[in-house]
């Protein structure tokens, strides 16, 4: 049975979309190991995928100062100068990560790497077995749109877009690869044939025609004509249901009890220190536009102590597949995966970009008529989320919301990525 291990890293939204196409992989005969981080490994496993540890604790890596250096910046050039120190100041975690990663891959047959993960490209490239790029956000360059961190600002030209494309490339080897020359210098002591990394695999890549699939729909974001064969676009990668999941009866109750609410969460984006303010904020929101609330604190960002009225429902968290059909619309940070769940229930979303590929994801919601401008985070306030909840409630807006996730819907990308993957593996 063929052997192929997953190498992801990051928050449950950057990890969930791989134990969907993991499941999908197993269900297709291969054997399938995924490696994530430490807290995601229940989650993983009633899946029945084999699951390896990277050890990264990806929820306190979210807290520390560094990560929020990150979401404080605003522009693309500040973020990705914020997320190169990031990855050099938590050197020692990632060293370890590395290695994890590296334990991960042996006894594979193909291995499929997530962005968090470009070492798998020279890690198998060292076993000599095959690799597939697999990502939730565009990354091969063109000329027809900038870069995803790009994408919100300006358009001046193909020239440019190609630019955005050589400077985002440019600024993700600045902070991964002198972690990574250094894990190859190590075992270079031990295995002196291996070759020293000097340049992103990205460009290497694309010189080698080596596949990457893209898990969005096009129906969200256009495949660029430019783009080279290889590069894929299958739909998105949904997981359908969580056997280990049911919904607690008060919040079937509360859902039942009245209209349906606005669901607000910023998963693993929102910062502990602001957690009361940002509550306050949104309870007043609710308030001013007449509407139900649920709240979900997810990892960092909504207060659990915060005294709500009975208008407002307070969850950890819930299946957005089982949660989202349920609601009037959808507050959310603009994560890839939490964008295509809203999109997917066809509820309009409302989307407060912290940063990395989240203003492109507001903007196409814009774009698209499934939502308002996005508000970004250090502009939100009371009085514009609420004016953003009041506009959810046009017709046009709903129904544009309505007819997109019917389209969503009857798409299987986790079927296309994986009869592509079986082809690309049996070539």
């Amino acid at each position: 049975m063929t052997k192929i291990t997953i190498l992801t890293a990051g928050t449950r939204g950057d990890t969930q979309p791989y134990v969907a196409l993991g499941d999908g992989l197993q269900q297709a005969g291969y054997q399938v190991r995924l490696a994530a981080g430490a807290n995601f490994e229940a989650f993983v496993k009633q899946y029945g995928l084999e699951f390896y540890s990277i050890g990264a604790d990806f929820s306190q890596m979210m807290n520390s100062p560094q990560a929020q250096a990150v979401l404080d910046s605003d522009s693309p050039i500040k973020m990705l100068l914020s997320q190169s120190k990031a990855s050099q100041s938590i050197g020692k975690m990632m060293g370890q990560m590395l290695d994890d990663v590296w334990d991960a891959s042996q006894g594979s047959d193909a291995i499929l790497f997530s962005p968090g993960q470009p070492n798998g490209y020279f890690i198998a490239h060292e076993l000599g077995i095959p690799c597939v790029a697999v990502n939730a956000v565009p990354m091969t360059p063109t000329r027809m749109q900038p870069a995803a961190m790009f994408y919100s600002g300006p358009r001046l030209g193909s020239a440019y877009n190609l630019l955005t494309h050589t400077v985002f490339d440019q600024m993700f080897w600045l902070g991964f690869g002198p972690m990574l020359r250094s894990f190859w210098q190590r075992h270079a002591q031990a295995h002196p044939t291996v070759r020293i990394p000097m340049r992103a695999p990205s460009g290497r890549q694309r010189a080698e025609h080596l596949p990457t699939l893209y898990g969005y729909s096009e129906s969200v974001l256009p495949r660029p004509s430019d783009w080279p064969d290889e590069a894929h676009v299958t739909g998105y990668w949904f997981i359908e249901h969580e056997p280990a999941w049911q919904p607690p009866a008060d919040l079937v109750a509360f859902l039942k009890s009245g209209p349906p609410p606005v669901y607000i969460g910023f998963g693993s984006m929102a910062n502990r220190r602001t957690a009361s303010e940002m509550t306050d904020l949104i309870v007043k929101a609710l308030q001013l536009s007449g509407q139900r609330g649920l709240l979900a604190t997810g990892w960092n960002g909504l207060s659990a102590d915060s005294h709500l009225p009975e208008t407002i429902y307070r969850l950890d968290s819930a299946p957005h597949t089982w949660l989202f059909p349920q609601v009037s619309a959808v507050v959310h940070h603009g994560g890839a995966g939490t964008t295509a769940a809203g999109i997917r229930a066809g509820m309009p979303s409302i989307i407060v970009p912290h940063g990395v590929d989240q203003p492109m994801w507001g903007q196409r919601v814009a774009e698209l008529g499934v939502g308002p401008q996005p508000i970004p985070r250090k502009q939100l306030t009371a009085e514009r989320l609420a004016q953003a909840m009041t506009a959810t409630t046009d017709k046009a807006m709903r129904a544009h919301a309505h007819a997109l996730g019917q389209k969503i819907r009857a798409e299987n990308g986790v079927a296309n990525a994986v009869q592509l993957i079986d082809r690309l593996l049996h070539r």
